[in-house]
């Protein structure tokens, strides 16, 4: 990983040089986990930190985002899920966005359909709807496959998915999309847009009669999940505002380049938008729901 991150290092001491920075080194190290970052933040040995938004929430007492990291978004984005029902199917756009959103996906069973059809005539779904459908859901640590659509459900009828008659654990995507396929259960949640990745293997693996933009449709869009953050230490010695700044035109300009975006593809990054504290409160939210889940 310390290899492929290297050549960072130089293209941060030029691009600081730009915004008037002389700096003689950068040392970029990897930690063991995002905790053991989170905690050299805390103590000011580190001044900069790569934190996933659920980290970084745990961490806001001693770090400081600046940027968030983009990624290519979708055609899809509406939180009215008959919209991305009347758009399909969803396609990849060239914009760059913070956040990807998970979504709630109805099946070609009878009450997967009954459901798509009310959401695609301009009803809302009831707490009778939901609870009388099967789900499959990821692992309770899972953003987009547990955390955010009991968000939904808090939002929409004070209720959490532990609340539901019938619900399985998948442990994958794949599975619960395998599960779908089958009508083995009504209805799935998976990241924005998951069913771009099973085009091909929904009717040739999983044995479905249609086209999976046919046999399916959105009944439910959770707020947006945030990308990672980086970040900055608040007890660092030599962090100020004017360093903050030159930071983030830095990150953003190094993701311009041919060679930036090598790098930092690294992390699963394309690019960086500056960031601010209230754009992770949703994830506050959802940490809250883990902490809950755990008493």
């Amino acid at each position: 990983m310390y290899v492929a991150t290297e050549p960072l290092e130089d293209l941060l001491i030029a691009e600081l040089a730009e915004h008037g920075y002389d700096v003689g080194a950068v040392e970029i190290t990897v930690g063991t986990n995002y905790e053991a970052v989170g905690e050299a933040m805390s103590a000011g040995t580190l001044d900069v930190g790569f934190l996933p938004g659920g980290t970084y929430v745990l961490y806001d007492d001693s770090a400081e985002v600046i940027l968030t990291a983009t990624r290519a978004g979708l055609n899809n984005d509406s939180d009215n899920p008959a919209d991305w029902n009347e758009n399909k199917p969803t396609e990849a756009t060239d914009e760059q966005v913070t956040y990807y959103r998970s979504i709630l996906i109805a099946g070609p069973s009878e009450k997967g359909r009954e459901l798509a059809d009310k959401i695609n005539s301009g009803e809302e779904l009831t707490w009778e709807d939901v609870d009388s459908a099967s789900w499959s859901v990821m692992s309770s640590s899972s953003s987009a496959g547990y955390i955010y659509p009991t968000i939904w459900m808090q939002e929409n009828f004070g209720r959490s998915l532990t609340d539901l008659s019938q619900i399985v654990q998948a442990d994958s995507y794949a599975n619960s999309f395998a599960r779908l396929a089958a009508e083995q259960v009504d209805l799935i949640v998976a990241y924005a847009d998951a069913r771009r990745d099973y085009v091909d293997i929904w009717e040739e693996d999983f044995g479905a009669d249609n086209d999976i933009w046919e046999d399916t449709d959105v009944v439910g869009v959770t707020p947006g999940i945030y990308n990672d953050t980086i970040s900055v230490s608040r007890f660092s010695e030599i962090m100020d505002d004017d360093l903050i700044e030159a930071l983030q035109q830095s990150f953003i300009n190094i993701a311009q380049t041919d060679e930036g975006r090598e790098v930092i593809a690294i992390y699963s990054h394309e690019g960086y938008k500056p960031a601010t504290s209230e754009d992770y409160d949703v994830e506050r939210e959802a940490q809250q729901i883990l902490r809950d889940m755990s008493e």
